[in-house]
């Protein structure tokens, strides 16, 4: 595939199984924000999902346009979300988020699209990851084609910061998973520091909230 929108070849083509795993079976509607050339979207069909897609690389669109049963070329910024309240199930951000201008926004807007005991799938990057903060505390902070420092990030998250912008939008963390380099001493670091060392190796969280139900009566 050639390159689309000046990023490198796959950069808009990852399939992401991982994120894929954490939409349930039951949330049959998915919007997938910023759905890429559409290969997280071609899994979540696979699986029995009806999948919409929300894009704005016209070009990215377009191919994903082959494997979703929907999708839309628009900035969500400046366009929100053009479907009727409580369309879908569950809403997917596959490192979507840290590249808006305001994702707090954003997804307070989300919300109104998902229905009530909806979930919102997210992998968000981990600024306070080791390896960024040693090259900080050295004096560098050296953008990069893709990973925490991607060049086209906007916004940076810890895992305090992600309670935040889930808890303003109204959403219940219910799930939170950790993408990194296992290995037995990082373990034993995890498990000596009551799991706080985890969020040093941590890459990228894989999070999971819940849009709660309102009660009767």
């Amino acid at each position: 595939m050639q390159a689309i929108g000046g990023r490198p070849d796959d950069y808009y083509n990852q399939a992401r199984p991982d994120v894929a795993a954490l939409v349930p079976p039951r949330c049959r509607r998915v919007l997938e924000v910023g759905c890429g050339c559409g290969e997280l979207g071609r899994l979540l069909r696979g699986r029995g999902h009806h999948v919409t897609g929300i894009e704005l690389v016209p070009e990215a669109a377009e191919h994903a346009r082959r494997w979703l049963d929907c999708v839309v070329t628009a900035d969500v910024e400046q366009d929100g979300f053009p479907f009727p309240p409580a369309s879908f199930d569950a809403l997917v951000f596959a490192d979507v988020l840290e590249h808006l201008v305001d994702p707090w926004r954003v997804l307070r807007q989300a919300v109104d699209v998902l229905a009530e005991g909806g979930v919102v799938v997210a992998s968000i990057p981990n600024v306070q990851n080791i390896d960024v903060l040693r090259r900080l505390l050295c004096g560098r902070w050296d953008y990069r084609e893709r990973g925490i420092l991607d060049i086209g990030h906007l916004r940076f998250f810890t895992l305090h910061s992600i309670h935040t912008l889930f808890a303003q939008a109204d959403l219940e963390i219910v799930h939170i998973g950790h993408r990194y380099r296992r290995s037995w001493w990082r373990e034993l670091m995890c498990l000596t520091t009551a799991g706080w060392a985890r969020r040093l190796w941590t890459r990228q969280y894989l999070i999971m909230g819940r849009r709660p139900t309102k009660r009767v009566g």
